[in-house]
């Protein structure tokens, strides 16, 4: 699968170290290496050619929800959304059609009175 360009890994996690190192703040040093610990993991489930399902949950858990189909729209900015979406390869087609078909089938569940 091509790479999406999203971002560089490596980049990133290099700008955070870097802020780690400036921050005084022992709590946002703390949380900012967390982040660098996910950035790092996403990193390795990015270079796989093939994803495991441990690799597609382990790359859901750094999102807000722990899955990426509770994720913003594209419209917002989000660092955890799309580092998640590079190491699994979703572009944006991909996401915002996904996206879209859970929405709607969530609906006619619901309106069938069927929410399971």
């Amino acid at each position: 699968m091509e790479k999406l360009g999203i971002m560089n890994f490596d980049e990133v996690i290099l700008e955070a170290k870097e802020v780690i190192s400036e921050e005084e703040d022992e709590r946002e040093q703390r949380r900012l290496q967390r982040l660098v610990t996910k950035l790092e993991s996403l990193k390795e489930i990015d270079q796989k050619v093939r994803k495991t399902k441990a690799d597609v949950k382990k790359a859901m858990s750094v999102t807000c929800y722990k899955n990426i189909g509770y994720c913003c729209g594209l419209a917002k900015d989000c660092i955890m959304r799309d580092s998640c979406r590079q190491a699994l390869g979703i572009d944006d087609e991909t996401y915002v059609r996904v996206k879209e078909k859970v929405i709607w089938e969530m609906i006619g569940m619901l309106q069938e009175g069927n929410p399971k």
